[in-house]
């Protein structure tokens, strides 16, 4: 399964690129990654365009709340079901608001705070890291 992560621009400061850079780098052992940027203050009509053809996922404080085991399962659901991508939309500084629901497949939170961007990047692409290090038995993960 192939994975497309979908930002609003890309990441300004060094720590946050070199920390996605590096994720992306783990993750390519396992599957295939593209992370596409959007310019600043794309509606979600831009994310349905970059994303076409894939199950769509969207982070936003009002989603679903998973666990990394629980995120793991639904990857492995996923890849047993046969989906070919999946995107992952990230929005910018103003979120996607409730308009994005009908739009996506899914809608998760990455937990109770709100975070920027180039982080919720980090953490995202660190959690796909992490459910590949699972399925391969990789000692990363401590539950």
């Amino acid at each position: 399964m192939k994975w497309r992560i979908i930002t609003t621009g890309k990441p300004s400061f060094v720590w946050s690129r070199d920390a996605a850079g590096e994720y992306e780098k783990r993750i390519r052992r396992f599957t295939a990654l593209s992370v596409v940027s959007l310019k600043a203050g794309s509606d979600v009509a831009a994310y349905q365009k970059a994303s076409e053809g894939c199950f769509r996922i969207a982070l936003d404080e009002r989603g679903l709340s998973l666990n990394t085991l629980a995120l793991y399962d639904r990857v492995m659901a996923w890849e047993q079901e046969g989906t070919k991508e999946v995107s992952v939309w990230i929005g910018g500084s103003d979120g996607f608001g409730e308009a994005v629901k009908p739009h996506v497949d899914l809608t998760l939170r990455l937990g109770d705070f709100t975070l920027m961007h180039e982080l919720a990047l980090v953490v995202w692409l660190e959690q796909v890291y992490r459910v590949y290090t699972l399925k391969e038995n990789i000692p990363y993960h401590r539950p």
